[in-house]
């Protein structure tokens, strides 16, 4: 019983994942499958000129290409490395093959395993600013092909390491079949390529590559999001070169140059990492810059050495002046336009039980920060309850943001400490502190500019996600899927709560600040927080903004969440603040209620001037 009950439950959520893929297909996805059927019949079609080696090289070249894409586009690391890692997997697969007789698959198998471990090893780059992460990479490749000329014992010297002949997948080792098999896996990689873009990896990684503070604050951990990516598209290099190498029937160091590297770089860019086939349409455009090439430099009369690399050099430099995006990517924005999206409004959630009335919630005691010789904070206690909101005002320079980052784990305190709950955080990165339950919204980044409304917001989630890891995604489980929907339906609550619930589908540029500043509040709020730290909500808003951003923040205190409001818009305290807090010199001068701070003279005086509470 218990095994036809897992093939029935099996069945169900393969009939899901098939009405999912139906509703999402598109006149591209047919446009895409189609070139795909007519792709794998050219080597039954005798074109005249086509050499089948030379094509299914090619394809492996997409294939390892289509990898990198999700680590220079949706990551934004420009990696010079690919071509190392292809020479990993090739010349582990040629030395398992050739000296100690393993069969082909497990060979390329270990070969992937070893470029895998080779990106896990050298993953640390993805810490660094891109223009060292292509520096980096780029010495990796330089590194890999001089260990491999340095040491013929491993590359077998000049004439490299000869293969013998073996079967791939039962069938002979043919260029057809190998130019079959590389398409099959350039498919494969597209279509999880894809499916990680759409989910919460991909989503996570754009988030990092346009604002790493504003995703970090919200809990996406930055080195295990981007090492994921990194590594992923090493192991599919390796792959690729694994097989390759078998085509090739022979392991030669000169085939893996770092101009390789260089040229898979250029096939990602040129074809536009944006879209998921754009590095594979990128690789096609290279192949055929080969194809004219040599009768193009012999009419020029120029050198046919890298004629087709200065060619395509000009072609990519030529892309990239037209704003970078790509081909595939500019050709597509020609056939459909852009438009907004309709979305079918969601049925209104009942509200959450406020957890508890008004105990503590969140304990700051004597925190200090200093900053060479000038203290921000100095001292600094407070208590928050939930259900309460706190305003924290003073001048500027009085060291308000500093508090908010040394609550919110940004910033680690000379001294003091931090307790949520009653339990001790003060160690606490920022991405453990959401997952606990302390979110913050950032004083100049409000919102991802790439993103839509309801895209922002579902970086929110990133600490409350169980199943969105890379394998998961790719391969769309059920844990994932459902945990997707039920990220959307929380997002979607979040942006109800702000007021938003009409702009989910709205780009970033086309929101006004405060909307922004809103969605930045409804991002936040996806978090699931106890504790939310709002740094200059009302920074530019007008009279009309201010009774949105008024209702947003009172909604959430309903919620049962203690509220802390760095502030200089006296309106917006005034209206929302149960307590305020008064900070100068990086110590609170003064405490209490809207109306006992108001009527401070010494707080009136040296702090709010002119303007009233």
């Amino acid at each position: 019983m218990r095994v036809v009950s897992v093939f029935e439950q099996t069945a169900v959520e393969l009939r899901r994942a098939a009405e999912e893929a139906r509703t999402r297909w598109s006149s591209l996805a047919w446009l895409s499958l189609g070139a795909l059927v007519l792709a794998a019949a050219v080597p039954f079609l005798s074109l005249p000129g086509v050499r089948l080696d030379a094509l299914a090289d090619t394809a492996y070249l997409a294939l390892a290409a289509t990898a990198l894409g999700l680590t220079v586009g949706p990551a934004g690391l420009p990696s010079l490395g690919t071509g190392a890692f292809m020479a990993i997997g090739a010349f582990t697969s040629a030395l398992l093959v050739a000296r100690s007789g393993w069969p082909l698959e497990p060979a390329v198998l270990a070969g992937t395993a070893a470029a895998l471990v080779a990106g896990l090893l050298s993953g640390g780059v993805v810490r660094l600013r891109r223009a060292f992460v292509a520096v980096s990479t780029w010495l990796l490749a330089w590194l890999v092909w001089l260990f491999l000329l340095a040491f013929p014992s491993v590359s077998g010297g000049s004439q490299g390491l000869i293969l013998p002949q073996k079967t791939l997948l039962g069938l002979e080792g043919t260029p057809n079949v190998h130019f079959e098999v590389a398409l099959a896996l350039t498919a494969l990689t597209a279509l999880a390529v894809a499916a990680v873009r759409r989910g919460a990896p991909g989503l996570e990684l754009s988030a990092l590559r346009q604002a790493p503070g504003l995703a970090t604050s919200l809990g996406v951990r930055l080195e295990r999001r981007r090492l994921g990516a990194f590594a992923a598209s090493a192991a599919v290099a390796g792959l690729a070169g694994g097989l390759a190498v078998q085509l090739q029937a022979v392991a030669d160091p000169a085939s893996y140059d770092p101009f390789l590297s260089f040229k898979l770089l250029a096939a990602v860019l040129l074809g536009g990492a944006a879209a998921t086939l754009g590095p594979a349409t990128g690789v096609a455009l290279l192949g055929l810059i080969g194809l004219v090439s040599g009768p193009l430099a012999r009419a020029l009369q120029l050198p046919l050495e890298r004629f087709d690399a200065a060619v395509a050099a000009l072609l990519l430099v030529f892309v990239l002046a037209l704003g970078g995006r790509g081909v595939l990517p500019w050709l597509l924005q020609r056939l459909r336009g852009e438009g907004p999206t309709g979305r079918a409004p969601s049925a209104p959630l009942p509200p959450r039980p406020v957890p508890g009335p008004r105990e503590p919630i969140l304990g700051a005691s004597g925190l200090r920060k200093a900053f060479g010789g000038v203290v921000a904070v100095d001292g600094l206690s407070l208590e928050l309850s939930r259900g309460e909101t706190a305003a924290l005002i003073g001048p500027n320079g009085s060291g308000k943001t500093t508090a908010l980052r040394l609550i919110s784990g940004a910033s680690a305190p000379d001294a003091g400490s931090i307790a949520l709950g009653g339990a001790e955080v003060t160690a606490a990165a920022s991405a453990d502190r959401v997952r606990l339950g302390i979110a913050r919204t950032l004083q100049t980044t409000a919102a991802f500019p790439e993103l839509t409304a309801l895209e922002n917001v579902l970086v929110g989630r990133a600490s409350l996600r169980r199943y969105g890891g890379l394998v998961r995604t790719a391969l769309a489980t059920p844990h994932a899927r459902r945990e997707q929907a039920a990220a959307e339906a929380a997002a979607l609550e979040a942006l109800a709560l702000v007021g938003l619930e009409g702009a989910a589908d709205v780009g970033t540029p086309e929101l006004t600040t405060s909307q922004r500043r809103l969605v930045a509040l409804a991002a936040a709020v996806a978090t699931e927080p106890q504790v939310l730290l709002v740094d200059e909500l009302a920074a530019g808003a007008g009279i009309d903004e201010l009774e949105a951003l008024v209702g947003a923040v009172e909604r959430i205190r309903d919620r049962g969440v203690a509220v802390l409001v760095v502030e200089h818009n006296l309106r917006l305290v005034r209206r929302v603040a149960d307590r305020v807090l008064v900070l100068a010199a990086g110590s609170i001068v003064a405490e209490g209620s809207v109306a006992e701070v108001a009527a401070s003279g010494i707080v009136q005086e040296a702090y709010l001037g002119t303007a009233r509470l």
